[in-house]
Order: structure tokens, then sequence, then C-alpha cells
């Protein structure tokens, strides 16, 4: 499990570079430091924390495709007519990060750390 969490955490940390697609990157790190969480709660919570930042701050295409979604760059159309609100989409990413790492937490409280077999 720690490959696994390393793995994430470089991926997470090269996200932040990849313009569009490091969003979807970051999304998959940390389902990868979900699974690595019981074992490694520090890398996978490093991990946690750098897609959080990535996705809330410093992913402007979020932001963009948030606007455009809920018509804030289209004056013509009406309020009524807009797929999504304003913002919707924006915590549709970052909830899934914040949701992810309440999951690997209460996983690791109720689960405890694994225990190490002697062979």
């Amino acid at each position: 499990m720690k490959a696994l969490a390393i793995i994430a955490l470089i991926f997470g940390g090269l996200s932040i570079f990849i313009p569009v697609g490091g969003v979807f990157i970051a999304m998959l790190c940390s389902v990868l430091a979900l699974i690595s969480f019981r074992s490694q709660p520090t890398l996978s919570g490093i991990t946690f924390g750098i897609n959080i930042i990535n996705t809330a701050f410093l992913s402007p295409s979020i932001l963009l495709s948030d606007a455009a979604s809920s018509g804030a760059f289209d004056t013509a159309r009406h309020v009524t007519e807009s797929p999504t609100e304003t913002g919707e989409l924006y915590w549709a990413y970052v909830g899934f990060h914040i949701v992810l790492l309440i999951i690997a937490g209460a996983w690791r409280l109720t689960r405890g750390a694994p225990r190490a077999l002697n062979v």
C-alpha cells in the first residue's frame, strides 16, 4: 500500500501542472489515496490536501466551465434556462475530494490500523 500512496502523491502533484485533464487525474489520485489511507494515512492525507488545493484554487478550467454551464456569460438567456446553478459544478468537484477524505478518515477510525503479520 505504500507504493500506491506514493504513486497517488506523485500524480497528485503532477496534476497541478496539467491544464484540463489534471482535474480528472486528481480525482483518480483521491480514489487511490482512499484505498491506501488505512495503512499510509500521512502520505494519503498529503495527497488529499494537494488534490483539494489543486481543485479548489488552482484549476481555472473548473471555474470557467461552471460559469459557462450556469449561463453567467450569456446575458440573453433567462436564468431559468441554465442547466446548473452557479457554483454547482465547482462544489461537485471539490466536494468529491472532501467526501473521500471524510470516508477515508472514518474507515481508519472504525477499522483501525492494519496489523502486521509475523511470518
